[in-house]
C-alpha cells in the first residue's frame, strides 16, 4: 500500500515538472521574440522593399440588403497572411514549440481597412489574436459585421439584380505593402471563400468576383482589392405576397361592370379596389429609396392600376347617371341615339327584346318615326272613325235622347280622348326611359371591354419588359 502511495506521489511530481518546463519554454521564447521587437516597425529585411501580405475574405452571411438606405450588412471573416522574419525559431531549443497566440497589438499588423464601410465606429473587425508559425509566417483572421454602401438599382424590383463592391486597401502604406488576393484553392467565378457561407432567403448569390488594381494618389502609388457581390432577389415571396393579389384585385375590378347598372355596389367594389392597390404602393414605397432617377416597375404597374380603377369609378358614375335620367329632365338627342341605341349595339352584339338591330344607316330613324306616326295616324283614324259613328247617331236620335243624356255622351269622348293621349304619353315616356336604361347598358357593356384590354394589356407590358423575368441563368450553388 505505501509502494502505490510513492508512485502516485511521484507520477504526480512529474506532471508538474513537466507543465512548468513547458511554461517555461514558451516564457523564454516570448521573451526572447519580443527583445528588441517594436510593432511599429514594418517587419522588412530591406526597408526599399515592400512587404506581402495576402489577403483572403471569408463571406458567412448576407445578414441584410436594406434597399432604402441603400446599405448592405453581411458578416464575413478577413484572412491576411505575411512573414515576420524576426518571429523565427527552432522548435527543439524551446520544448517543440511550433505556433504562437499572440494578442492583438503585440505585432505589427497592415492597416487594411474598408473603404466604403458605413459602419459608424467604420472598421467593425474583432480583434483576435494573431498566430505565430516558428517559419515567421503570421495569421491574423479577425470576423467581422461589415455594412457596405452600395447603389442599388431598383428599376425592375423585385426582377432586380445588384451588383455591389467591398473596397479593401492600405489607409497609410503606399508601395510599401503588396497586397495579394489569396485566392488559392478557388475557381473563377467565386474569389470569395464561401465554404462557411449560409444561403439568404431573400437573395441568390450568382458570383463573387475579385479584382486587384493599382491607384496614384498624392503621388504615390496604393493597391486596392475590389471583390463584388453579385445578387439576384428571389421573386417568390414578393410574386405571392404584392404581385398575384394586385393582379386579382385589377381583374376582379373587371367584374364590376358586370353587374346590373343600377347596382350601386359597383361603385363600393371599385372603391375597394382602388384602396387595396394604394396600400400595396404604400409598402413599395416603404422598401425603395426616396429617390427620382429610377421608378420600381412594380411601383409604375400600382400606378397605373390606380389610374385604371380611378377611370373606371368614373365611367360607372357615369353609367349609373344615365341609367337614371327622366324624359322630363333630359332629352335624348338624334346622334345620341343613333351611336348608343343603333351603332353601339350592333357592334357589340346587343340585343334587346322586341328591337332587331341591323346594320346602322342614317335614314334608320326617319324611317322608324315615319312608321310610328303611319301608327299614329291609324290610331287617329280609328279614333275619328268611332267619333264620326256615334256622332250621327246622335244627331239623328237626337229626338229620344235628351241634351243632357247628350252632352253626357259627348263628354264620355272627350274624357276617353284625354285617356288615351295620357296612355300615349306613358308609353312614350316608358320607352325614353327604357332607351335611356339601355344606352346605360351599352355604355356598361363598352367599358366592360376598355377596362379588360386596360388591365390585361398593362399588366403584359410591364412583365413582359422585365429583363430578368424569364432569364434562363442558373443559379449558382454554393
Amino acid at each position: 500500500m505505501r509502494c502505490i502511495k510513492n508512485c502516485i506521489y511521484f507520477l504526480f511530481i512529474f506532471i508538474i515538472i513537466s507543465k512548468v518546463n513547458s511554461s517555461d519554454d514558451e516564457y523564454r521564447l516570448l521573451n526572447d521574440l519580443r527583445e528588441g521587437y517594436d510593432p511599429i516597425e514594418r517587419p522588412v529585411v530591406n526597408h526599399h522593399k515592400p512587404i506581402e501580405v495576402k489577403f483572403r475574405l471569408l463571406l458567412q452571411q448576407l445578414v441584410d440588403v436594406d434597399e432604402k438606405n441603400q446599405l448592405i450588412t453581411l458578416v464575413a471573416w478577413i484572412q491576411y497572411k505575411w512573414s515576420d522574419y524576426k518571429w523565427k525559431w527552432d522548435p527543439e531549443e524551446y520544448g517543440n514549440i511550433t505556433k504562437l497566440q499572440i494578442p492583438h497589438g503585440v505585432l505589427w499588423k497592415p492597416d487594411i481597412l474598408l473603404f466604403n464601410s458605413a459602419n459608424e465606429h467604420f472598421d467593425s473587425s474583432f480583434p483576435v489574436n494573431m498566430v505565430v508559425s516558428n517559419n515567421g509566417s503570421v495569421l491574423f483572421a479577425p470576423p467581422g459585421i461589415m455594412q457596405i454602401s452600395c447603389s442599388l438599382t431598383m428599376t425592375w424590383f423585385p426582377y432586380d439584380e445588384q451588383v455591389c463592391y467591398l473596397k479593401f486597401g492600405s489607409w497609410t502604406y503606399a508601395d510599401k505593402i503588396d497586397l495579394q488576393i489569396d485566392d488559392f484553392g478557388l475557381d473563377d467565378i467565386h474569389k470569395m471563400d464561401l465554404s462557411y457561407y449560409v444561403p439568404n432567403g431573400e437573395f441568390d448569390l450568382l458570383a463573387t468576383p475579385a479584382k486587384r488594381i493599382q491607384t496614384t494618389f498624392e503621388n504615390e502609388t496604393y493597391i486596392e482589392l475590389y471583390f463584388h457581390l453579385h445578387l439576384k432577389r428571389r421573386v417568390l415571396y414578393y410574386g405571392i405576397n404584392w404581385i398575384l393579389p394586385s393582379v386579382l384585385i385589377s381583374l376582379s375590378n373587371i367584374l364590376g361592370f358586370t353587374m346590373p347598372p343600377e347596382c350601386g355596389e359597383k361603385i363600393t367594389l371599385q372603391i375597394t379596389n382602388l384602396l387595396s392597390v394604394t396600400v400595396f404602393l404604400g409598402m413599395v414605397a416603404e422598401v425603395t429609396p426616396p429617390t427620382s432617377e429610377s421608378i420600381p416597375v412594380i411601383a409604375a404597374f400600382f400606378s397605373l392600376s390606380i389610374v385604371i380603377l380611378g377611370l373606371s369609378i368614373f365611367a360607372t358614375l357615369i353609367i349609373i347617371n344615365i341609367f337614371f335620367r327622366h324624359p322630363r329632365s333630359h332629352v335624348m338627342g338624334e346622334w345620341t341615339h343613333f351611336i348608343f341605341l343603333e351603332w353601339l349595339p350592333w357592334l357589340l352584339l346587343m340585343s334587346r327584346p322586341e328591337h332587331t338591330f341591323k346594320k346602322p344607316k342614317k335614314s334608320k330613324r326617319n324611317e322608324t318615326d315615319e312608321e310610328n306616326g303611319n301608327g299614329d295616324e291609324e290610331k287617329q283614324s280609328i279614333y275619328e272613325s268611332a267619333e264620326n259613328h256615334v256622332r250621327p247617331r246622335l244627331l239623328i236620335n237626337s229626338q229620344v235622347f235628351n241634351e243632357p243624356a247628350i252632352q253626357c255622351l259627348e263628354d264620355i269622348i272627350t274624357l276617353l280622348r284625354k285617356f288615351q293621349t295620357k296612355l300615349e304619353e306613358d308609353e312614350e315616356e316608358e320607352e325614353q326611359i327604357m332607351n335611356w336604361r339601355f344606352m346605360a347598358m351599352v355604355i356598361d357593356r363598352l367599358s366592360l371591354f376598355l377596362f379588360t384590354a386596360l388591365i390585361l394589356g398593362t399588366t403584359g407590358i410591364v412583365f413582359l419588359a422585365t429583363p430578368k423575368l424569364f432569364s434562363a441563368d442558373p443559379i449558382i450553388d454554393v
